[in-house]
């Protein structure tokens, strides 16, 4: 599947031969190092060249060692003349996250309905079966089916994409939303419908969690794309008196008043500290 975790591929094809991943690994010659963490997705199995092939030879698919190789971003490899796999544990912002059932079922062709991958911010929502991705330690993906102002959301956080700032316009739109959200500014209101109705149609959160935190990501995500897209469009805030009025507008709210250390103030000035571009 589309940027799937190594570790969950292997997973579904153990799962095919009805063996654990170890077995299936070391039956065709590949030594693996280490052991998988207790939860599923908290850490990721390297593979060496040599175990990418060996997997390729076995799965009779050329392509794969291009699907799975490098996609834990920095980690060192393993011996790479010799088929070897590592397990790595993965810090909680480096997880991968579930993938849409209803997708993964066509995939698997029917076989399994759990999987998970490496989704960007723009892919954490499937637009066709309306779910969004959570991590794997989560019961399962989110039905969003109550909250249809994801899905333009989605649309738009595409096309921020293909602006070469987009990644960073993001990142701080979500840092500054969700500052926003655990400390019940601006938005709270509207948030907190929004969780209601996720609430209302999902299975209650898994392992104590609360929908304050499992619901924060699907709910103030129109207005973390709103946002990043307002900030890729002005680079320069200091030089427009009405920046707050416009960013006010563009939230749906009446008026936008910053406490000193709100995170949009931190971004102003960040991008008051950047040299301006000289046409020549």
């Amino acid at each position: 599947m589309p940027h799937e975790a190594p570790a969950s591929y292997l997973h579904r094809l153990a799962q095919a031969y009805r063996l654990q991943l170890r077995q299936i690994l070391e039956g065709i010659g590949i030594t693996v190092d280490g052991r998988p963490g207790s939860m599923p997705g908290g850490s990721e199995i390297v593979l060496s060249p040599a175990a990418l092939h060996h997997l390729a030879t076995f799965t009779r698919i050329p392509d794969l060692p291009r699907a799975l190789g490098n996609v834990v971003h920095g980690s060192r490899d393993p011996d790479p003349g010799h088929p070897n796999a590592r397990w790595q544990p993965l810090e909680p912002a480096r997880q991968p996250t579930r993938t849409c059932p209803w997708c993964t079922l066509h995939h698997s062709r029917g076989t399994t309905s759990q999987a998970w991958a490496y989704h960007r911010a723009h892919q954490r929502l499937c637009p066709q079966h309306l779910r969004w991705a959570t991590p794997p330690t989560d019961r399962a993906s989110l039905d969003t089916r109550a909250l249809p102002e994801l899905v333009p959301a989605h649309h738009a956080h595409k096309r921020l994409g293909r602006r070469p700032d987009a990644t960073a316009a993001y990142q701080w739109a979500a840092a500054i939303t969700t500052r926003w959200h655990d400390q019940e500014h601006h938005l709270t209101r509207r948030w907190h419908y929004r969780r209601t109705r996720l609430a209302d149609t999902n299975p209650p959160p898994a392992h104590g969690k609360s929908w304050a935190l499992t619901g924060r990501d699907p709910v103030t995500y129109p207005e973390t794309v709103a946002l990043a897209r307002h900030l890729a469009r002005t680079p320069h805030p200091e030089a427009d008196h009405g920046f707050l009025d416009q960013t006010a507008n563009i939230l749906g709210l009446d008026r936008l008043v910053l406490p000193p250390h709100d995170l949009l103030r931190a971004w102003i000035h960040t991008t008051q500290q950047r040299p301006r571009r000289r046409c020549l």
